[in-house]
């Protein structure tokens, strides 16, 4: 069991567990930012086997020395020199990405492990048990008071540089294909969340959707029933270990497999990024679209609040205290609302242990024309979009049955979080540790006709 630190609301740990990596995931400015920030990767002593052969007697003439890698709280990495003569055991670790490195030392009873984390001074930081057997290390740390506790699964590796882990499970995905099939043109979006995929065609001007249901293979196939299509009867071939394409098969009168291939048009991931030292633990959640602009600037988004949050979680210098060991804790993450070939809309959401409020950007991004955009830019001049929505949410509010407690602190919101949606702008509320988000839609018939570009939003203005 792995217990959270108290700040992090139950809403916020449903969003963090949603957390997805690449397999190979590219280095960007966001993690050099991380290793910059924590200024200790580079300053920190690299050790080796023979600095654990000199924890042990020199006496000691049967003992086993490994290096192993892994992860810690299935997140961060951990780099491993781990020693035994199959009665002591003794070894270091560091955290990778910023170089924090503790020791312990403890029983080997059996290839079961009782040890005692130290830091560099040998003070107590806390205690690691196991089962180790030459190969593999699985684990879990306590803190010193024994009420948190972490996952630690380690592998053998023939050195540290070859390590290159999945940092988190790849199951959450946007795709967008297009090309024909039978001679039609048409567009298919596939929207993966763990095994749930949802499945939308756009065909003759008209949208159809359904949701299909997963398992867990690299190659998932599904019969498609959308009523007067021409994928109607035909299914779906995704081949998730290269999603550049899809495939639309169907058996013709011979009984004949026939095959056609839909192209990837445009591609949304989920990217995570982690850093922890001795005090703190920072989980971010980031998009990447193969958008050079957008990418940029989402990610100074996450530049900002990063050089913020780690800054403020340095602050303290470790006096050494032995119960203070990731007190403190920061997590970025983001919801997506709408996402097309030219534009995608969300909110980013950035909690730290130091503040009990979560930050909130929302933003709606132009990805054709590379810009971020405001809600007035989706109007035409005449119009003005800031007046009418502050007319209109004031009455949505009453009209909305919330409960009396709920309502009260609904009055003082002044619904600032703006997105957009499928079905409409969507107006959100600061995130409460009682009543959540609260949110009042706006649908777009209502003001399309005072729209200055329809075609930004033709794949969502359709019926």
């Amino acid at each position: 069991m792995i217990l959270l630190p108290k700040s992090l609301t139950l809403f916020q740990y449903h969003k963090l567990i949603h957390l997805f990596y690449k397999k190979s995931i590219r280095i960007s400015l966001l993690f050099s930012v991380l290793l910059i920030l924590s200024g200790t990767t580079i300053a920190q002593k690299k050790y080796t086997k023979t600095d654990v052969r000199e924890m042990f007697p020199s006496n000691v003439k049967d003992l086993w020395i490994n290096t192993l890698s892994g992860h810690i709280d299935d997140i961060h990495i951990i780099d491993m020199i781990i020693g035994t003569d199959g009665q002591t055991c003794k070894g270091l670790y560091s955290i990778r990405n910023s170089g924090t490195t503790f020791f312990f030392e403890g029983d080997d009873i059996n290839h079961h492990l009782k040890l005692v984390e130290l830091t560099s001074e040998s003070r107590t930081s806390g205690f690691i048990y196991g089962k180790y057997d030459g190969e593999n290390f699985e684990a879990i740390w306590m803190n010193t008071n024994k009420d948190r506790t972490l996952p630690m699964n380690l592998s053998f590796v023939n050195s540290f540089e070859q390590h290159l882990p999945d940092r988190c499970k790849q199951s959450q995905w946007q795709r967008i294909f297009s090309g024909k099939v039978d001679d039609k043109t048409l567009k298919v979006q596939i929207i993966r969340h763990d095994l749930t995929f949802s499945i939308a065609c756009y065909e003759d001007g008209k949208k159809m959707e359904e949701i299909k249901l997963g398992n867990d293979k690299r190659v998932e196939v599904f019969d498609l029933t959308f009523k007067n299509s021409i994928l109607t009867g035909k299914s779906l071939v995704v081949d998730t270990s290269n999603l550049n394409n899809i495939s639309i098969i169907h058996l013709d009168e011979g009984g004949y497999e026939v095959s056609s291939f839909l192209k990837i048009e445009s591609s949304l991931d989920f990217a995570c990024y982690e850093y922890a030292d001795y005090y703190s633990k920072l989980i971010a959640v980031k998009l990447e679209s193969g958008h050079k602009k957008f990418d940029v600037w989402i990610e100074q988004k996450y530049k900002t609040w990063i050089d913020e949050s780690i800054v403020k979680l340095k602050k303290s210098t470790i006096n050494f205290g032995t119960k203070d060991r990731w007190i403190q804790s920061a997590e970025g993450w983001v919801e997506v609302d709408l996402y097309t070939s030219d534009i995608i809309s969300g909110t980013l959401y950035l909690q730290t242990s130091v503040h009990n409020e979560t930050e909130k950007i929302a933003f709606i991004y132009d990805l054709k024309n590379g810009k971020e955009i405001k809600v007035q830019d989706i109007f035409d001049g005449k119009f003005d979009s800031k007046q009418y929505f502050n007319a209109i949410i004031p009455a949505r509010k009453k009209e909305i049955n919330w409960s009396n407690e709920c309502k009260k602190w609904v009055e003082n919101e002044n619904f600032q979080y703006v997105t957009l949606k499928e079905n409409g702008f969507c107006f959100r509320t600061n995130f409460n540790t009682i009543y959540g988000e609260k949110e009042i839609l706006v649908p777009y018939f209502m003001v399309e006709q005072n729209f200055k570009n329809r075609n930004l939003l033709k794949d969502i203005l359709i019926k």
